[in-house]
């Protein structure tokens, strides 16, 4: 017979909760930081660095808003402005490794290799792109989410 106390300790601790689970839900930004190496295949090197009070001025976007389900599919809705939807890349997640995996099937096909951190409501992302378009990925992404729905 099992009175107060019993039960799995492990479900009520935050800590013990499988990362997959945690990552389920709405994500937005509070800010991303890329290094750009070789900006544009020069010498040159280039920090984007945008947090929470300058994101519209600087990106012309709302804060992206990115949604992880439970059936591993994803999207990351980019709205203007003017809160009408321009961007919507969509795909498949899983973990391999130690990594989030995001397959974009939608509109062009990719896939990303993420080191995820979570810690409560707030995850880390970080990753190698090719955000100045020069052909490689050498450029830094590191970008901080807040969940903000289950």
């Amino acid at each position: 017979m099992c009175l107060a106390g019993c039960g799995n300790p492990e479900k009520n601790d935050p800590a013990k909760t499988p990362v997959r689970e945690k990552l389920i839900g709405e994500w937005n930004n509070l800010s991303i930081k890329i290094s750009m190496n070789s900006k544009n295949n020069s010498d040159s090197n280039e920090l984007l660095e945008v947090d929470r009070p300058v994101w519209e001025q600087t990106l012309k976007i709302k804060p992206i808003r990115t949604f992880f389900r439970a059936d591993s599919s994803w999207n990351a809705a980019h709205y203007n402005l003017k809160d009408s939807l321009v961007y919507n890349p969509s795909g498949k997640w899983w973990f391999e490794n130690d990594k989030l995996i995001m397959m974009q099937n939608f509109p062009s096909l990719d896939t990303t290799a993420y080191d995820l951190d979570i810690k409560n409501d707030t995850a880390t992302f970080e990753v190698n792109v090719d955000w100045d378009r020069d052909g490689k990925k050498d450029d830094v992404y590191f970008g901080k989410q807040r969940k903000v729905n289950r």
